[in-house]
């Protein structure tokens, strides 16, 4: 697990830990604006956790591909 994915997995934890307040029904507007910077801040890890796995399912296709066109040569 590399320290990026240490980081996103940390932040999702406070994420949810930071949900708990308005779910036990505490009404405070700090909480509002922890809230909207998490949301901020998680959106942006989802972006980014979605490009790499497209970058990593683009780079099996490359690989796919190349293992095909060897397979094919041997024959």
């Amino acid at each position: 697990m590399t320290n990026k994915e240490k980081f996103e997995a940390g932040f999702t934890l406070l994420a949810i830990l930071a949900l708990w307040p308005v779910i036990l029904g505490w009404e405070n507007p700090i909480y509002q604006v922890i809230l909207s910077v998490f949301l901020v801040v998680f959106v942006v890890l989802v972006v980014h956790k979605i490009r790499r796995i497209r970058g990593m399912y683009k780079e099996s296709m490359v690989e796919a591909k190349n293992r095909k066109t060897l397979e094919s040569k041997d024959d």
